[in-house]
């Protein structure tokens, strides 16, 4: 496994998609991960904390490898002495978009506090900023030599140049990486450390299924949007953990800077929406599989923490296997923010500037419902049916005027949760970040 070359595999996928990727390739890395797996499973394996940080990142890539070695979609049992999920394998969400390493990347996998996730976060997004103008800046010139396929037209690519350079100055004041090497490493260890993150960012996240532009494009803007996404949802529960506490200062500066990075998020939303044809985007979309934003947990557990679970997404989420345990936030327990603004004072300096926060990452995230909407209904054919199996359109209709404020500015009050449908019993909770790790 540590002779696995990791530059041939990088290379060879960029020079056809990763659709096309060899199979005897694909099938040797889906069974190094079946094997790498067992071991670091293994309650007798004893290695090294260095060892054991370069294992479990190769984990993270071959993994995906794994999930894409079978047709979308499609339910494989592995052996329960592995310790691996039965379920739905192939171009799913997390597996098409390497949902798991950018996770890597920002720390979220390690119970890491909010600040920590933000500071990763504005390093993430500066980084991925400045690399997609730099390869739309190649493109534009001739100079790139991969996913050249159906480009934008000049005016397309006029309008996403000068919308990234826009992007590039808003971050250029915020905590940088160190640059990637200018060829993929070709061994795991060379990614493991904190200088590989910019590497990993630039040769294993961004690997699309085609040599297609735009679904290069489209997953650069997948990125940028889990990105910010989970930033807010770190900054939204450290918000209401001060507001537990009654620490309304410290609930204001989260919320604050949640809706700073909202705002980032809509302007990265607007590259897609100006700069994308509608047919460049068909001609890609039947390659993504089963992957859809249903299965996106940072946006949905987001949602959830906000306003509570819609009770239009609740077949939508237990019929996703990545996100059904998102339903156990279905008990009189659990109070979402829109439930915790109801206690904060208006008639104070602090309880006002905690509200006005809230009421600003409000408007934002509720324009980014909006504009994700319009784009439903621009590129997606009309009465299909969105990748995860919803109504696409239609299903985003049901929910998306669900707010924190009513148009008075008023805090909605917090429906009485309904009762959740009964989960399999590999329904498990998941780590958390709060100001409090």
């Amino acid at each position: 496994m540590l002779a696995f070359d990791v530059a041939q595999y990088v290379t060879a996928t960029r020079a056809v998609g990763r659709h096309y990727l060899d199979p005897e390739l694909r099938g040797r890395m889906a069974e190094l991960y079946v094997d790498l797996h067992a071991v670091l499973s293994a309650p007798d394996t004893v290695l090294g904390r260095g060892e054991r940080r370069v294992l479990r990142l190769a984990e993270l890539v071959l993994q995906n490898e794994w999930k894409l070695a079978v047709p979308s979609g499609a339910a494989t049992p592995a052996p329960a002495s592995l310790g691996m999920p039965s379920g739905p394998r192939g171009k799913r969400y997390q597996a098409y978009a390497n949902v798991r390493l950018l996770n890597h990347v920002l720390g979220t996998r390690r119970r890491s506090s909010d600040a920590s996730i933000e500071h990763r976060g504005r390093q993430t997004l500066r980084f991925l900023v400045r690399s997609w103008l730099k390869y739309e800046q190649c493109s534009a010139g001739g100079t790139e030599t991969w996913g050249w396929q159906r480009p934008p037209t000049a005016t397309e690519m006029e309008e996403r140049l000068g919308r990234l350079s826009a992007l590039s100055l808003e971050t250029a004041a915020w905590p940088g990486m160190p640059r990637p090497g200018e060829s993929p490493p070709a061994r795991w260890e060379e990614y493991a450390g904190s200088p590989g993150r910019s590497d990993i960012l630039q040769y294993l996240v961004n690997l699309p299924q085609t040599e297609q532009h735009e679904e290069n494009a489209f997953l650069r803007v997948i990125h940028l949007t889990e990105v910010t996404t989970s930033v807010i949802l770190a900054r939204v529960l450290g918000a209401k953990t001060w507001l537990e506490a009654g620490r309304l200062p410290q609930a204001g500066g989260c919320l604050e800077r949640a809706a700073e990075l909202a705002r980032m998020q809509l302007d990265v939303m607007r590259v897609l929406r100006r700069t994308m044809s509608v047919e460049n985007f068909l001609s890609y979309r039947k390659e993504t599989g089963d992957a859809s934003a249903v299965q996106m947990t940072s946006s949905q557990a987001l949602h959830i923490h906000l306003l509570g679970v819609h009770p239009r997404k609740v077949e939508a989420l237990g019929g996703a296997a990545e996100n059904a345990f998102l339903l156990l936030y279905l008990n009189d327990q659990f109070q979402p923010l829109r439930s915790l603004l109801h206690s904060v004072p208006c008639d104070t300096e602090e309880g006002a500037a905690v509200l006005r926060a809230a009421h600003a990452l409000d408007e934002t995230l509720y324009a980014w419902r909006r504009l994700h909407l319009g784009l439903a209904h621009r590129y997606l054919p009309k009465d299909s049916e969105g990748s995860g199996g919803t109504s696409g359109a239609p299903y985003l209709t049901g929910f998306y005027h669900d707010r924190l404020f009513d148009h008075e500015g008023q805090p909605f009050p917090h429906a009485t949760p309904i009762s959740a449908p009964p989960l399999g019993e590999w329904v498990r909770a998941r780590s958390v970040f709060s100001p409090l790790n």
